[in-house]
Order: C-alpha cells, then sequence, then structure tokens
C-alpha cells in the first residue's frame, strides 16, 4: 500500500509523524513524504523518501519573518490564535497545495497523514477523494483557532467549487493523538474519531555529543533547552544561570540555529552543545527545563521525568497548563521568569516526591497507549478507510 505524509517545515511538525511512518516503511508499505524546502533534509535523514511541494527555504524565512512582526506586539501566550490561522492557513496551504495536488495524483496514496498545521492535505484529500488521517503534534489544536485557519482557506476551497467543511477539513477520517487523555487542556468533542498512538522521543541524529552525561558523578543531571525555535540566547542565558547555581549538571542544548559560544563562558558544571540526541539525554536527566514544547514535553513525561515549563509561544502554554493541572511540572510565564525563579524551582522538582512521583504515573499512561507499529498495523487491518469508532485509546 501507498501512504503519503505531508507536514509543514519545523522539526516539531515532522519529528512527531516519523515513528508512523516508518511503522509503515518497516511493514513494507511505501512510504513518500511531502514537505517545504527546509524539512525535506529532515524528512530524509530519517530514511523516508521526502518530497518539496510547498515553500523554498526563502519562502519559508519570508513566511516566518512576516508572522514574527505581525505577533511582536501580542502578549507570548496569545500569539497562536493569530500565527496558526495566518502562517500555516492564509500563508503557507495555498502554496504547499499545487504541487500537493500534483504528487498525489500522479502517485495515488491509498492513504494521506498529515499533521494538524499542515492544512493542504484536507483540500487535496477531498479533491481527490481519498482517506485522510490528521496526527497531532502535541495536544489538540483549539477548535477555535482551527475554523479560523480554515476561513483563511475559504476561497481555496471554492475555487474547486467544494464547500469549506469544519476545522479546517482536519479529523476527516479520523485523528491519530499523540497526547494522552490526561495531559489534554482542550476539549475534544469536535474529534469525532480518535486514536491514541504513542510519543516517540524521535529528534534525528545529534551534531554535538553530551560528554557530561557519560562522567561518572553523583550529582543529578538537569536538561535546558528551548528547542529549536524559540531558543533566544537571553531568555535560555537566564535559565542557565539559575540552574547552574545548584549542586547539579547542566547540559544545555543551543538548536540547530543557535551558537553555543552565544551563551558565554560557563562554569564548569555547565556543558552547552549546538544539538543532542534527546531520547537518550532524558533517560540521564533528572529534571527538564523546556519552553515546554511538545515533543520535549512529552518525551520528559514519557519516561516520568519532572519538568519546568518556560513557555515562549505556540502550544506551549497549553502544554505548561497541562503540566501544572497533572502536578507533573512546575511553570514560569515570561513575566514571572528569573534566575533566582529558576534555581528555587529546580531544586523543588529534585527534592518534591509528590511531583516525581506524579510523573513518573504518567510515563505509565503513557506507556499504555499504543506503538506506531501497532496503529499502522491497525490502519492495515482496517483497509486505511479511517479507524472508525468513538475515542478510543488502543486499535
Amino acid at each position: 500500500m501507498r501512504i503519503l505524509f505531508s507536514s509543514t517545515w519545523g522539526y516539531g511538525h515532522v519529528f512527531p509523524m516519523v515513528p508512523l511512518a516508518r511503522a509503515f516503511q518497516a511493514a513494507g508499505h511505501e512510504v513518500r513524504w511531502a514537505t517545504h524546502e527546509p524539512a525535506v533534509a529532515i524528512a530524509a535523514a530519517a530514511g523516508l523518501d521526502a518530497v518539496r511541494t510547498g515553500l523554498d527555504v526563502a519562502g519559508v524565512r519570508e513566511v516566518t519573518g512576516r508572522n514574527a512582526q505581525a505577533v511582536a506586539a501580542l502578549r507570548p501566550q496569545d500569539r497562536a490564535a493569530f500565527a496558526f490561522p495566518h502562517m500555516f492557513g492564509a500563508w503557507a496551504a495555498p502554496r504547499m497545495a499545487p504541487g500537493l495536488l500534483e504528487l498525489a495524483d500522479e502517485w495515488r496514496p491509498d492513504l494521506m497523514v498529515h499533521e494538524q498545521a499542515e492544512l493542504a492535505a484536507p483540500w487535496v484529500a477531498t479533491v481527490l477523494d481519498l482517506p485522510l488521517l490528521t496526527h497531532s503534534f502535541g495536544g489538540a489544536v483549539p477548535a477555535a483557532i482551527l475554523a479560523a485557519a480554515g476561513e483563511q482557506l475559504r476561497a481555496l476551497w471554492s475555487e474547486q467549487g467544494l464547500e469549506l467543511p469544519e476545522y479546517a477539513g482536519c479529523y476527516a477520517d479520523g485523528y491519530l493523538d499523540i497526547c494522552p487523555t490526561p495531559l489534554q487542556t482542550q476539549s475534544l468533542s469536535h474529534i469525532r474519531r480518535r486514536l491514541e498512538i504513542r510519543p516517540e522521543s524521535y529528534t534525528g541524529e545529534p551534531a554535538g555529543g553530551p560528554d557530561v552525561m557519560l562522567t561518572p558523578d553523583d550529582r543529578p543531571l538537569v536538561y535546558v533547552t528551548l528547542g529549536t525555535v524559540f531558543a533566544q540566547a537571553e531568555v535560555l542565558a537566564e535559565a542557565v544561570r539559575g540552574v547552574a547555581a545548584l549542586p547539579v549538571r547542566v547540559l544545555v542544548t543551543v538548536g540547530p540555529q543557535g551558537q553555543p559560544e552565544a551563551l558565554g563562558d560557563q562554569p564548569d558544571n555547565v556543558s552547552v552543545v549546538t544539538w543532542v540526541q534527546q531520547s537518550e539525554v532524558l533517560r540521564h536527566s533528572s529534571v527538564v527545563v523546556s519552553h515546554a514544547g511538545s515533543g520535549t514535553f512529552l518525551g520528559a513525561l514519557g519516561l516520568g521525568i519532572p519538568q519546568l515549563c518556560l513557555p515562549q509561544a505556540a502550544d506551549q502554554f497549553r502544554n505548561a497548563e497541562a503540566a501544572l493541572s497533572t502536578g507533573t511540572g512546575l511553570v514560569l510565564t515570561p513575566d514571572a521568569m528569573s534566575a533566582a525563579a529558576i534555581t528555587a524551582a529546580v531544586q523543588r522538582l529534585l527534592d518534591d516526591a509528590t511531583l516525581r512521583a506524579k510523573a513518573r504515573a504518567m510515563a505509565e499512561v503513557i506507556a499504555q497507549m499504543p506503538s506506531a507499529a501497532e496503529v499502522a498495523a491497525a490502519l492495515d487491518r482496517a483497509g486505511y478507510s479511517g479507524i472508525g469508532g468513538p475515542t478510543t485509546s488502543r486499535p
């Protein structure tokens, strides 16, 4: 069978779908991945047949730059309500749609799988009458934000004589959800068919060796990252100052676009690198300090690690809310963040037995979710016609 995956350009939008794509591939199916130019190499590095069908590098830079200017005056927690409909809806999807339609029409996949922010796929699947599954990259995108994104695409749909469906056409034949129910902060009532799929901590190949993990030491390891998009040097530097004040080892990643030297000289207990194999780092970590991006957030909880969330934008505030509501982590919003506050929060995460127990309990919940291989097999048995039924947790 043939399965066509499609994504936007960010690491956090590509990585969550890689395990399922690989599972289909390992089971002998043909898999292709359509995306914008910056993500072609990311998907190809995962061993997938990746094709550019959207924006080139300059186009993505233009779109992200326009979004940054537009949201600069908004509070960080309010930016997603503008960014998602405009960046992924109005500005990206119409430029992805023609190439994706041409690829799908020529290749004729048996199933399309797209991530929640890639909004050309629902249109293509409707035009070609192909089954479509929406794959999450974290908690559910709020229904109102998806509806607003759909409005930005009304002209695209009407050009084909099609009525604009609800929620920009997402969830047409089902929703593959890497976020366990206890961590959801949004109502799922608008999603009729949902199948959980265990989040797997795929982050590509490392570009720097985390030697700090390999040195025998009784001090706990604290992993500090602000991800691949929001790793502003000043915010990261403040976080590192706060953590480094404790008797711990500190491993810091600055992201693929960052420069370790931008953080300046560091004390002996701090190691700064560009990129690491996050799944390996997490296995050695006692506490995670992060932006609460979904990959890091779910990866840490999958191993029962409590975390300090420093949300900056996007879905990070929703993830931080989930950490608080489940008692699995602590949160410092941008207006409350300081080195001293970070020191106190990390010390509590190291010492608080209740927080640590709740994080371990969440790991047990995540472990019960079906693996990518199990989901691929279930979809194969279903004949790629959708996942059927109401919300469910196992195939």
